[in-house]
């Protein structure tokens, strides 16, 4: 169980501190829970007057239309791959969406970038560096609004994560959600919450969070038990701020705390955490009930640090 215990919390330490650990996540409220923005066309297929290929090319100054990618350099205080910030990264659309109406238009693109000159980029720990880039119609002319070409790793084997959309955060505030599912060897599987937030003309990732972790696809009802864990994402609205609260509300079961013990027997968590919009991130104003054990280890790594 300690290897288990090890393993699982492993890789995914190691996608959440490729990140930065940009910390947890996000406010909202009331009954938006999950809901996305009106007017929204996911993948808009929409031929307007700015296409992906033009958006491409404003947010990194250059686009092949053969191979549908574009070529960059990262920035130096953000990324930590093998040679930072003069690592050639090929980059490729992630997801776009058209927001609002036809004669006031938002376009969001998120991006997945990989090593240019790696073939061997698909390692389980190899994460794509996952952009972001809002951009706005006025009149005829387009302008982006907000970008970072690096604003967190997601994904594994050199593939980015599939589930994402449009959240909204607030009556007048739109968000990048990303859902990253990690599969892990012994069967093991977690799913990490990422939210993208356009801030003062950069996108912060504002909000970072394990909502789901299992072993069903490994566990052994006479040695690790089966157990699962999930947090429901929530946005609660508040009178008193333009960004919604956000609730993560824990239920399931977990493995013991104390993996060490004789006897592994599940344990069954609940729990509630609040998370308020404060200057371009989402922080924590409060948490009530268990910790899970993924959430312990997690917590030990980060006080011992790096090796």
């Amino acid at each position: 169980m300690l290897l288990f215990a090890w393993f699982l919390g492993c890789q995914t330490f190691v996608r959440i501190s490729l990140a930065l650990l940009l910390f947890f996540l996000v406010l909202a409220s009331g009954s938006h829970g999950g809901q996305e923005p009106k007017s929204l066309s996911k993948n808009s297929d929409t031929t307007e007057v700015l296409d992906v290929a033009q958006a491409m090319r404003m947010f990194y100054g250059n686009y092949d239309v053969t191979t549908q990618t574009s070529i960059t350099r990262l920035p130096k205080d953000t990324t930590s791959l093998p040679a930072p910030g003069e690592e050639q990264m090929t980059v490729r659309v992630l997801f776009h969406s058209f927001l609002g109406e036809p004669v006031a238009r938002s376009l969001f693109l998120l991006t997945y970038a990989i090593p240019s000159n790696d073939k061997t980029y698909d390692c389980h720990a190899c994460a794509p560096v996952i952009g972001m880039a809002v951009f706005s119609q006025n009149g005829q002319k387009w302008h982006i609004d907000a970008s970072n070409r690096a604003v967190t790793f997601a994904g594994e084997w050199g593939k980015p994560p599939k589930d994402i959309q449009l959240v909204t955060i607030g009556p007048n505030h739109v968000a990048a959600k990303i859902v990253d599912v990690g599969k892990e060897t012994g069967g093991e599987t977690t799913e990490v919450l990422e939210l993208c937030v356009p801030w003062n003309g950069t996108v912060n990732l504002a909000l970072q969070r394990i909502i789901a972790d299992d072993d069903k696809g490994g566990c052994d009802p006479e040695g690790v038990p089966c157990y699962g864990n999930r947090r429901q994402l929530s946005f609660v609205g508040r009178d008193d701020t333009e960004y919604y609260d956000i609730e993560l509300r824990l239920s399931g079961s977990d493995v013991p705390l104390d993996v060490s013990a004789s006897h592994q027997r599940k344990r069954q968590v609940s729990g509630l955490e609040v998370f308020r919009f404060d200057n371009g991130m989402y922080r924590q104003v409060s948490k009530d009930g268990d910790t899970t054990s993924l959430d312990e280890w997690m917590a030990k790594q980060k006080r011992k640090g790096p090796d």
